[in-house]
């Protein structure tokens, strides 16, 4: 769901998405997750202009130009930004995870790069999992949904205005609020 009305969620239906996420499958039991919840109007337009300022920058690189993949389009940059006009937008942070193999694979001096390729990312399979169950709940109580993960291209400036602590970091935005009509086809 890409389109919203205007109308707010209920803060007990963000609970209840929230909660039912963190029921999620995930790593050790180790819920590698953190949930940010924005519906101030002010605090989306800042987060708006973030990654629009990012998106600025990344289409002023060498590389983007004639490359077709320059992000100045207005249509990459409504897609980038569409949580903005959502009455609600869930920010979802991942955590690191490591388990014990994980330590051992350290200790034998095995890359982050080949524990990454190994382990296939334990951190984020978890967070996925949580997303996921995010959008279910937000439909189940009534609402449309949008996973987004282009906005983390401005990850470091909204973890700054979002007020996130290390190691959290940002791995995706959940835009939530009451369908403007059906899903676009």
């Amino acid at each position: 769901m890409r389109r919203f009305t205007a109308d707010p969620v209920a803060r007990a239906d963000v609970r209840e998405m929230v909660r039912l996420a963190t029921l999620s499958a995930n790593a050790g039991n180790a819920q590698p997750w953190r949930f940010v919840a924005v519906d101030d109007p002010a605090l989306l337009a800042a987060m708006r202009a973030a990654v629009e300022e990012r998106l600025d920058e990344v289409a002023r690189w060498p590389e983007a130009e004639g490359s077709g993949a320059a992000p100045n389009a207005s249509a990459v940059r409504k897609a980038t930004t569409l949580f903005a006009d959502a009455p609600l937008t869930i920010a979802v942070f991942g955590l690191p995870y490591e388990s014990r193999i994980d330590r051992l694979l350290t200790l034998r001096g095995v890359s982050r790069e080949e524990r990454d390729r190994l382990r296939a990312r334990p951190d984020l399979q978890s967070v996925g999992a949580a997303v996921q169950v995010l959008l279910v709940a937000a439909h189940l109580l009534g609402y449309g949904a949008c996973w987004m993960c282009a906005p983390v291209l401005a990850a470091h400036r909204l973890e700054v205005l979002l007020g996130a602590e290390e190691p959290a970091h940002l791995a995706a935005l959940v835009a939530v609020g009451v369908a403007a009509g059906p899903p676009a086809g």
